[in-house]
């Protein structure tokens, strides 16, 4: 095989591999992730997480003990090996369960 055929194998490998990873549409460490910030009204404020994977971002907030992430509007760039990485961040709120249900 070519040099550019095992660099489009290798290339096609890493993006199937992510989007694997990223699939995921349940919450796995149970933390709600909301935009609006009167949804964390009345809740108390933990910290701040960020991630560049939406799954690890709830499972840090999960670790300060929060049940709800508010979206920041900031997001940051990071380089790393496959070149500048998006992170998001995330203020951590834990709120009564009724507050922290979906709204219809």
């Amino acid at each position: 095989m070519s040099t550019r055929g095992i660099l489009y194998a290798s290339l096609f490998a890493l993006f199937v591999a992510g989007c694997a990873s990223t699939s995921s549409t349940t919450t796995p460490a149970g933390v709600l992730v909301v935009d609006d910030a009167s949804r964390v009204n009345g809740c108390r404020a933990l910290g701040t997480v960020a991630d560049n994977e939406l799954d690890d971002l709830q499972k840090k907030a999960a670790k300060l003990g929060g049940n709800v992430a508010l979206m920041t509007p900031q997001r940051t760039s990071k380089g790393g090996y496959f070149g500048l990485q998006d992170y998001m961040t995330a203020d951590v709120y834990r709120c009564e369960a009724t507050q922290a249900t979906p709204k219809s």
